[in-house]
C-alpha cells in the first residue's frame, strides 16, 4: 500500500513538473507578414537555459527574437540558446566581468574589439561551415578571415539576415562598407599630409 502511495506521489510530482514547463518558442507575425519564431523567456522555469540571460538582457517586448533560437545546433541536435554562441558565464559576470563572447560588427567605430576576428568567427563557423558559405556567395571567401561575420550579418535577426536579399541590395551593402573604408583612408591621408 505504501509503495502505491509513494508511486502516486512521484507520478503526481512528475506530471506537475511537466505541466509547469511552458513551450518557449512561439510563432509571431512580423511587419513584412512572414511568421518567425520568437523566444519568450520563461523566468519561472529553472531549467530554461536562457533564463539567467533574460534577467538582465531584454530585446523587443521582453522577447529574444531571432532565427537562431528556433533552430537546432547541428553539432549536438539540441536547441540553440544564448550560451551556444556567447559561451558560459562565470559567477562574476553580473559584477561586470567581461567573460562572454561579444561580437563586434561595427568595424568603423574606432573601438578595439574584445575578441579577435578569428575568435568571433570561429563561434559562427562551429555551425556555419566556411566552405559551404564560400559556395553560396563569393564574398565569404574574400572577407571570412578579415572581417567579423557580424559586420554584414545581424546576429539576432527576426528572419535570415542575408537570405532573400536582392542582388542590388547586396551590392549596396558592399558599396556602403567600402565607401566608408575609402573615406577613412582619405581622411588618414589628409591628416598625414597636414602633419608634413
Amino acid at each position: 500500500m505504501s509503495f502505491y502511495i509513494s508511486f502516486k506521489k512521484v507520478l503526481f510530482v512528475t506530471a506537475s513538473l511537466l505541466l509547469a514547463v511552458n513551450v518557449s518558442a512561439q510563432e509571431t507575425s512580423n511587419t513584412n507578414g512572414t511568421n518567425t519564431l520568437s523566444y519568450q523567456p520563461q523566468l519561472e522555469n529553472q531549467r530554461d537555459p536562457n533564463q539567467y540571460c533574460a534577467k538582465c538582457h531584454k530585446f523587443n517586448d521582453q522577447q529574444f527574437h531571432g532565427t537562431h533560437l528556433s533552430k537546432l545546433n547541428p553539432n549536438n541536435g539540441k536547441p540553440i540558446n544564448c550560451v551556444s554562441c556567447h559561451g558560459k558565464i562565470s559567477e562574476d559576470h553580473r559584477r561586470g566581468v567581461k567573460d562572454v563572447m561579444r561580437f563586434h560588427g561595427d568595424i568603423f567605430d574606432g573601438k578595439t574589439p574584445m575578441y579577435t576576428v578569428q575568435e568571433q568567427n570561429q563561434v559562427c563557423f562551429a555551425c556555419h561551415q566556411p566552405e559551404k558559405l564560400r559556395e553560396k556567395f563569393w564574398v565569404h571567401d574574400v572577407h571570412a578571415m578579415k572581417l567579423p561575420c557580424a559586420s554584414c550579418h545581424t546576429l539576432h535577426p527576426e528572419h535570415d539576415a542575408m537570405k532573400g536579399i536582392e542582388p542590388k541590395q547586396r551590392v549596396k551593402l558592399c558599396v556602403d562598407c567600402h565607401g566608408k573604408q575609402q573615406a577613412l583612408r582619405e581622411e588618414k591621408q589628409n591628416q598625414a599630409n597636414k602633419e608634413k
